[in-house]
């Protein structure tokens, strides 16, 4: 079926462009029911924090009666008062954050045995004790407020027993959630793009046949073959052009007939077919050559739409924008860092000399921003020229100094200084140890091997931006110049990461 070159193109780019609306509408589902799940969480540890301020309360109110019950000194009541206070206090705020039935019905259970305890034990034994500690004394060895008391503690435990169960429901609900829309999304993006590249390919693959066929056509046309007719292609521009060329070929056929007549006629036309042949030929030379151009574009502009492609949201959508942009940049960030962790890992690297003070230096500037912004200061001793591939080492130098600027102590100004010194382990292995120290937060040594396997990272998502692939990737290229990295660090003190570059670094990096 013949079809225009902007349905061939356009039409099998309409799924994956539907599979990515879906998955931009996952998303939107995935941040509504995020955000529905936090409230629940932040509600949930609210009514926890005013169960244990109750719990206090009551041992206040305990602490104080018995105090006074024992000394007989007023100031003892005056914790009790105020405790007295901020349990109702407490209690009134925890009724305004109860979604339950169960919730204020046990909540009305600890008003009343509070009350209950304050009518048949407290009040009794402080009015005992104003008169004299041995009637107090013999009210408080019935052990009725003691029972009172624990009745009342037991409930407090079941109902904080019971929120936290819930609150843990909520947190375990929302991650399976978002693992599910992680899921979907990476699917779909994944499955988006390889639908892309296929309708790419197939069209690519359509119009370079076509194109095929019609140059070979025009150049069977162009030798003498007027007769010939070019066979339909499936692009309707291409088949149009055909055309062309059979109305060019019967028309020097017409003039080959006239040239019959007469050998004037013959000699004109002769002349004329020399001439429409080469016009014939020259036009299909750049039919062939420009027709090659529309091809490339195509593979161009479908890579660009590949790459530059997001979901469109409406107005009414714009508020989500904002809980997504960041869920889109961790994966952005993490597929970069895959692709930069693969890169390291090819095969077939090229070694040469590197001046790694130059290289330091250069690094240092790529990160001048955030040196700056992070008011730190890197101080880059005289380094050596050693054996290696600089892309590699480059990676090393960056994900080492950016670690150290990031990972700063919020109670000091970073600084990190990198330096080396020549390495001799008297087995005939010589090489410098280079060393990259700061004064950061630093490491607890039970993670010193952790922190350099993928996606091993030390602290929370909102902590600190990165993947957990940097030092990965910084291990794997020191390993390929037959080298090796390790670290020493105090907590709260800093971190020095040490490797070493031997001086017998290989020719090609044969296997990653």
């Amino acid at each position: 079926m013949t079809q225009s070159l902007a349905d061939l193109i356009l039409r099998p780019l309409l799924l994956p462009l539907l599979l990515l609306a879906g998955v931009a509408g996952t998303v939107i589902v995935g941040v509504n029911r995020n955000v529905s799940t936090a409230q629940q969480v932040t509600a949930s540890q609210e009514r926890l924090n005013l169960l244990t301020d109750i719990q206090k309360d009551v041992a206040s109110l305990e602490n104080g009666q018995r105090g006074y019950v024992i000394t007989g000194q007023e100031s003892f009541l005056q914790p009790y008062t105020q405790a007295t206070a901020d349990f109702q206090a407490h209690t009134e705020a925890l009724r305004q954050r109860s979604t339950i039935a169960l919730q204020q019905e046990n909540l009305n259970r600890v008003v009343a045995l509070m009350r209950l305890w304050k009518i048949t034990s407290a009040q009794p034994e402080i009015r005992a004790r104003r008169i004299s500690l041995t009637n107090a004394a013999d009210l408080v060895s019935t052990g009725q407020g003691k029972r009172q008391l624990e009745d009342l503690r037991t409930v407090l435990t079941e109902m904080q027993d019971r929120e936290a169960e819930r609150q843990k429901t909520a947190i375990d609900n929302n991650n399976a959630a978002l693992q599910n829309v992680r899921l979907i999304t990476l699917t779909g993006l994944l499955l988006g793009m390889g639908l892309m590249l296929y309708a790419a390919l197939r069209a690519a693959r359509t119009v370079q046949e076509s194109v095929t066929f019609l140059s070979e056509g025009a150049q069977e046309i162009a030798a003498g073959r007027y007769d010939l007719r070019l066979p339909e292609t499936r692009v309707r521009e291409l088949d149009m052009l055909g055309g062309q060329f059979h109305r060019m070929a019967e028309a020097v056929q017409r003039r080959e007939q006239e040239v019959e007549e007469t050998t004037r006629a013959l000699q004109n036309t002769n002349a004329d077919l020399e001439r429409s042949n080469r016009e014939l030929e020259r036009f299909a030379y750049v039919a062939s050559h420009d027709l090659q151009e529309p091809l490339r574009t195509i593979g161009s502009y479908t890579e660009l739409l590949g790459k530059r492609y997001k979901g469109q949201l409406d107005e009414r959508a714009d508020k989500y924008i904002d809980f997504t942009i960041s869920a889109t940049q961790r994966l952005k960030n993490l597929i970069q860092d895959l692709l930069a962790f693969s890169r390291v890992n090819r095969l077939g690297r090229a070694f040469g000399r590197v001046d790694t003070a130059e290289l330091a230096q250069q690094v240092r500037a790529e990160l001048d921003a955030k040196i700056g912004q992070a008011g730190a200061s890197v101080e880059i001793s005289p380094l050596p020229t050693v054996r290696g591939n600089t892309e590699l080492l480059h990676h090393v130098f960056l994900n080492l100094i950016a670690n150290a600027v990031k990972f700063r102590s919020p109670e000091r100004p970073a600084k990190v200084r990198v330096w080396a010194e020549r390495f001799n382990n008297g087995q005939g292995g010589q090489g410098w140890i280079y060393h990259v120290q700061d004064n950061g937060i630093g490491i607890e040594p039970m993670f010193f091997d952790k922190i350099f396997e993928v996606f091993q990272r030390l602290h929370g998502l909102g902590e600190y931006e990165g993947s957990g692939i940097g030092l990965a990737v910084t291990r794997s290229a020191i390993e390929q110049h037959g080298g090796k990295i390790w670290l020493s660090s105090v907590p709260n003190h800093g971190t020095t990461f040490h490797f070493i570059l031997p001086d017998e670094a290989p020719q090609e990096y044969p296997n990653a």
